[in-house]
């Protein structure tokens, strides 16, 4: 149970660091002390060279390494697909005595496996020397299996990153020749150019998202456990959220319709606050829900859809806001609508760009990408709905969500 904790707090961490040598040299670092050995080393392959090349190791002073992937234990291993542990490394013919000669080492044991991503592909190999307290044994064995793997999959999502601000800056610049042509068909044909380049997005992110799938394993393993129950449930239904908002940033610039039921909103939105408190970016700020006299406000809605909207503006209205601040939801109706209401006391909206935020990739984030409230105004016109706000500079916004009742 321990060593579990200790892997999930591991994955945590390097899930956050997203430049790639800094994440090799993190792994390095914390797998010397999470596997008990001397040191270790990841080396990344290179396919079109056919080289293996490390960035790092525990106690090396060089710079990078790269050598041919027919080579070493670590070729083997990556050529292989074998899990290697040698315990009497001078007499294998595949032990390089070269580096221990250099560096003054002197390498006991060696344990060795391969690093695949989560389509079975090899993109390198994380190796572990000098066990602390004797041999390596076949717990070690499945830790740095299990440690190979969360690091693969950082490592993945590391380059994907680079991929994804190289794939936006593309975005970007379609849509700035967007606003320049003048005839209906250059912008549709336009706008099926960025629905490509978001759909190859779209696609890596959910490759990457099968990883959350674990969590699974973790129900299975507790499965009395009603804290982990709950927790993992959560992880679960934000993969469904995430999964939901690519396939809306894929289709932005078409017309698409929801699957919808009938959904009490007061429900939906009590649930979304719970949710929104394990959110990092609301830490210091209040969010209150002020409920209506009415038990139930039945609307057919698309759940997760409504439930990204309110996600998006509440996350908007942190961003706006001070700490301490207080977000306050709110439901009213009319004769025909429900009306729900997200109030923040944050800088508001200044009025020479109240008429473009509802525009595509316009933000006043420096990490934004500008689609979120194009997206929201999208899915409650699919919900023949209607969105919008009141606002005063340096006194705050309020955004209002018009929903038709649903009887």
């Amino acid at each position: 149970m321990e060593k579990l904790k200790k892997l999930i707090e591991i994955t945590i961490k390097l899930s956050s660091e997203k430049n790639v040598e800094n994440l090799i040299g993190l792994i390095v670092a914390t797998s010397t002390e999470f596997l008990n050995c001397e040191r270790s080393t990841v080396f990344l392959y290179d396919k079109s060279s056919q080289e293996l090349y490390s960035y790092s190791g525990i106690g090396i002073n060089k710079k990078e390494i790269r050598f041919p992937i027919s080579k070493g234990i670590a070729g083997y291993v990556a050529s292989t697909g074998e899990t290697l542990v040698i315990d009497d490394p001078y007499n294998n013919p595949l032990f390089n005595k070269e580096f221990d000669q250099i560096t003054g080492f002197k390498t006991r044991n060696i344990l060795t496996v391969p690093m695949r991503n989560i389509e079975g592909d090899i993109i390198g190999v994380f190796q572990i020397l000098n066990k602390n307290d004797d041999k390596f044994t076949y717990e070690d064995i499945e830790l740095s299996k299990a440690f190979a793997s969360i690091s693969a999959v950082a490592i993945e999502n590391a380059h994907l990153i680079e991929e994804l601000k190289r794939q936006y800056e593309l975005l970007q610049k379609a849509f700035l020749e967007l606003q320049q042509a003048q005839e209906t068909i250059i912008n549709q044909e336009k706008f099926a150019t960025i629905g490509q380049l978001a759909s190859g997005i779209s696609h890596e992110i959910k490759n990457q998202l099968v990883v959350i799938m674990a969590v699974d394993f973790i129900r299975k393993l507790y499965p009395d456990d009603k804290k982990i129950l709950k927790y993992t449930e959560y992880i679960l239904e934000a993969r469904n959220r995430i999964l939901s908002l690519l396939d809306e940033i894929r289709d932005f610039s078409k017309s698409k319709e929801y699957e919808k039921s009938k959904i009490d909103l007061i429900s939906l939105i009590d649930k979304t606050i719970k949710l929104e408190r394990f959110d990092k970016d609301l830490n210091k700020i209040n969010l209150e829900f002020k409920e209506p006299d009415y038990k139930y406000a039945f609307a057919l809605v698309n759940q997760d859809k409504i439930q990204q909207v309110l996600i998006n503006l509440i996350r908007n209205a942190a961003h706006a806001s001070e700490p301490k601040s207080t977000i306050q939801l709110s439901l009213q109706e009319d004769e025909n609508n429900w009306i729900i209401s997200v109030k923040d006391e944050g800088c508001g909206i200044p009025e020479e760009i109240r008429d473009k935020i509802w525009q595509p990739f316009f933000t006043t984030k420096s990490s934004g990408t500008g689609l979120g409230l194009d997206i929201c105004k999208k899915i409650i016109q699919n919900h023949n709905g209607e969105i919008y706000f009141e606002s005063e500079v340096g006194k705050g916004t309020t955004f209002f969500i018009k929903l038709p009742k649903f009887l």
